[in-house]
């Protein structure tokens, strides 16, 4: 990742791994599988997985830069 668009904060850095799991869940192959089954109104594959939302973790301290000297 690039410093640029690199989270600076705790919560920023939180929300993109939050948002990363759901697009990853939605763009699965087992995903688009599920909403197409559902648009075609027929239940999903017993194969696919719901994409059920993890536990929330702790969330870690944010890490303070080092002095520059």
């Amino acid at each position: 990742m690039s410093k640029r668009n690199r989270p600076t904060t705790a919560a920023q850095a939180a929300h993109r791994r939050r948002r990363h799991e759901y697009r990853s869940a939605y763009n699965s192959p087992e995903g688009k599988a599920a909403r197409a089954a559902a648009k075609a109104g027929k239940p999903a594959p017993a194969t696919s997985k719901p994409a059920a939302k993890p536990a929330a973790k702790p969330a870690a301290p944010a890490a303070s830069k080092p002095p520059q000297s």
